[in-house]
């Protein structure tokens, strides 16, 4: 608790130094220490050093300003240091230009900035020039964004060396899991949450160097403290099938991604929930469901699809099931494909269908789907059903 109280009395004091006024919305403060007394007097003599032209200064006001969330305060600041080619006010200066803070989102703008910065030597700068010039199509863009993002490595920036890793680990003519690798180790030991996520998922699939999953887990654990989804989305899955899995944390790490907006964790805790025995739960799991259906997981649709069909906690439906079943199917779901052929062979959820019953059971077995196999093979096997379910010309 004391601590809290502290860190929010240093906020408002730095906040105090800054504006010269506390937020109307907080309390009266006691009368300010000596100690406060002194650095809010030193910044503001730095305040007055950066109006009478001193870079140094008008970059370590331009960087409070932006760092308590005062970016339209930090603009002139950072641009007067910029101009008197301070590299790292640059590079902060093209980040709010790219971010759009304190300003209009320009990219241009943020480029130019990036470009100033790097020039003179700002590792950072270098990383993000890249990143922002992998966007752009062409092959002098491209080389370009190499050349920025081995520099910013070579520096020991950590963005430089995911951005670069992530360059090696792509198909291609330079494809290099080993190298991807040890520059995604190097980014992650400095904190670099994407790089510890991407270290693990090397790991795990044994790309460019032995699998481990014990290590995975280890740079896994280190980015879901960043609240990372896919770090908690991938943890869940590598605990859900261990021995001693502990299913409280599966599902706390699930619900995490999930809510974060990881379509593949709503499905996964959709998955979980719906096995068990608690309704309120295996209601929710509807809810997981129908979240990943929205956003695209044509899995999920089908989970759909057989929760409507069969009346699992909500009142059967056929139609609607069908209806689900004939998206995911269409979206390539071999699943789907297969209970659409079932139900328009049945006749259920709507009129029956038997050509098109055939068509869907035979693009499910072409997937690989067992039972979708033993349906077209039984077919094929008997000329009488052949004859009654009119195959003649269905193959074209």
């Amino acid at each position: 608790m004391r601590g809290c109280r502290e860190a929010c009395a240093a906020f408002c004091l730095l906040r105090v130094l800054v504006t010269g006024q506390a937020s109307a919305t907080e309390p009266e403060k006691p009368a300010l220490s000596y100690e406060q007394a002194e650095d809010r007097a030193g910044f503001i003599a730095l305040v007055r050093k950066a109006r009478r032209g001193d870079t140094e200064s008008q970059w370590q006001v331009g960087q409070t300003y932006a760092r308590i969330g005062e970016p339209a305060r930090a603009l002139p600041m950072l641009q007067a240091a910029s101009v008197a080619n301070h590299p790292r006010a640059a590079a902060l200066l093209g980040s709010l230009h790219e971010e759009g803070r304190g300003t209009a989102k320009s990219r241009e703008e943020a480029m130019r900035w990036y470009r100033l910065a790097a020039d003179r030597g700002e590792p950072q700068a270098m990383a993000a020039l890249g990143r922002l010039l992998l966007q752009d199509r062409g092959p002098e863009a491209r080389e370009s964004a190499w050349q920025w993002l081995r520099q910013a490595a070579r520096l020991d920036d950590r963005d430089g060396q995911y951005h670069l890793g992530r360059l090696l680990a792509q198909p291609g003519v330079a494809h290099d899991d080993t190298q991807a690798y040890q520059l995604f180790v190097k980014a992650a030991g400095q904190g670099h949450v994407g790089a510890q996520v991407a270290a693990a998922i090397h790991l795990l699939a044994g790309r460019g160097v032995a699998r481990d999953k014990k290590a995975a887990a280890d740079w896994l654990q280190q980015a879901a403290k960043a609240q990372d989804p896919v770090a908690h989305y991938l943890l869940a899955r590598t605990r859900e099938g261990a021995a001693d899995s502990d299913r409280d944390a599966v599902r706390n790490s699930y619900r995490i991604a999930a809510t974060a907006g990881h379509r593949e964790a709503q499905f996964a805790l959709g998955a979980v929930l719906a096995k068990s025995r608690v309704e309120p739960e295996r209601k929710e799991a509807v809810g997981w469901f129908a979240k990943a259906h929205e956003a695209g997981h044509r899995a999920a649709t089908n989970r759909l699809g057989e929760i409507y069909r069969d009346g699992f906690v909500v009142l059967q439906q056929p139609d609607k099931a069908r209806g689900y079943f004939k998206q995911a199917a269409e979206d390539g779901d071999a699943n789907a494909m297969y209970n659409l052929a079932q139900m328009l062979n049945e006749g259920s959820g709507g009129p029956r269908d038997t050509d098109q019953a055939l068509k869907w059971y035979t693009r499910s077995a072409e997937q690989g789907h067992q039972e979708a196999m033993a349906v077209v093979d039984g077919l094929l096997n008997s000329s009488v059903k052949t004859s009654s379910l009119s195959l003649k010309g269905f193959w074209h």
